[in-house]
């Protein structure tokens, strides 16, 4: 059963208290952001800063800005236009349909995953644990009095308190927390300051990298055995060359370049002037040629283009590839690359920001990129 009343609170930053080790007496502690939506009252937000798995209490997380990588994405020109409040999207076409309001980690897009950190609750020392992570920039969001959009599910906790909570990813969940999988009803927290957005994404290290898309397994670990976790990617105690391995032969080929050529008439889809043409540059990480056969590029609005049987990459080269009937839109969207075992190769997220209003190409300049 996926997670209840699921949906994204718009509203503005009050203040946070937060459980450290000496006084963390549940399984599962967690910081409370308090939040005003004009609606009356406070609400408080529940973020998970400690797993309630005892073989495994780290989360993964991953907070951007990191440096000069701002979070951009096609996603928040829908949210800018919400009204403050709570904003339901479980069963809406929001979360039914690629391209809505609901997040995915997994087939958004949404961040680097070489940009997550695996981070225990609240240790000695600077810099090194999730609360060092959160704090500095939920409190340049409080003091700037910057716009909040947290995603997962809405509460009420019988005494007039209302809020929020799964503000995690909500699906890839071992055996016994399986009944909250599902897709497109992932928690996190994406912040507008004046000028560009910040986001928070958090996920449990036990939780699984690839989910199943099907109907009645959506959300579950694929495969539901031996399956990779972002813990397999990101433990900072792990073997760094068998972690290299995992992450080449998960990630083969990436999206190096996107290039959009449009003709500038409207599209049935809405979205920016139609394209005449896109290219997608791939490139082959690996030492042994890639066949391509079976594999497809998808966009964020669903569009899909099988590639040629036989379309092969070279050692270590990378090849620009036609894809006519994907609609990439210049506003900004989504690329993946799915293998002929339809499982996600590689994605990126690209913003109408990211390039010129001339020639609108999008280069990806990370090898591992947005995936």
């Amino acid at each position: 059963m996926p997670v209840k009343d699921y949906g994204v609170w718009k509203a503005l930053p009050v203040r946070y208290t937060f459980e450290t080790n000496q006084d963390d007496r549940s399984i599962s502690p967690h910081l409370s952001l308090f939040f005003a939506d004009g609606e009356g009252g406070e609400g408080r937000a529940a973020v998970n800063i400690k797993s309630g798995d005892r073989q495994g209490s780290r989360l993964a997380a991953w907070i951007l800005p990191q440096g000069c990588d701002k979070f951009r994405h096609p996603i928040v020109r829908g949210l800018a236009s919400l009204k403050n409040g709570f904003h339901p999207l479980a069963g809406t076409a929001e979360q039914r349909s690629r391209g809505g309001l609901a997040l995915d980690f997994i087939r958004d897009n949404l961040f680097q995953r070489s940009q997550g950190r695996i981070l225990p609750h609240d240790v000695p020392r600077a810099n090194n644990d999730i609360l060092d992570a959160l704090k500095p920039l939920l409190d340049e969001a409080i003091a700037t009095q910057a716009t909040v959009y947290i995603y997962g599910s809405h509460f009420d906790d019988g005494k007039g308190g209302k809020g929020i909570h799964n503000i995690h990813q909500n699906q890839g969940n071992p055996t016994r927390f399986a009944e909250d999988d599902g897709v497109y009803q992932d928690g996190g927290i994406l912040i507008q300051f004046d000028g560009y957005w910040a986001a928070i994404f958090i996920a449990f290290a036990s939780q699984a990298i690839h989910t199943d898309d099907r109907p009645a397994h959506a959300g579950h670990p694929r495969p539901r055995d031996n399956y990779r976790t972002w813990a397999d990617f990101l433990l900072p105690e792990g073997d760094k060359e068998a972690q290299a391995e995992i992450d080449l032969a998960d990630t083969s080929v990436v999206i190096r370049v996107a290039v959009i050529h449009s003709v500038g008439q409207s599209t049935p889809w809405g979205g920016g002037p139609a394209p005449l043409a896109a290219e997608v540059k791939l490139l082959n990480r690996t030492t042994a040629e890639v066949d391509l056969t079976g594999w497809s590029i998808r966009s964020r609005t669903g569009h899909v283009f099988e590639l040629k049987p036989g379309l092969r990459i070279p050692v270590g080269k990378a090849r620009m590839i036609s894809v006519p009937g994907v609609y990439l839109s210049k506003e900004g969207g989504t690329i993946t690359l799915f293998n002929n075992w339809e499982r996600k190769v590689h994605g990126v997220a690209y913003y109408n920001e990211d390039y010129d209003s001339g020639a609108a190409k999008v280069p990806f300049s990370s090898v591992l990129s947005f995936s």
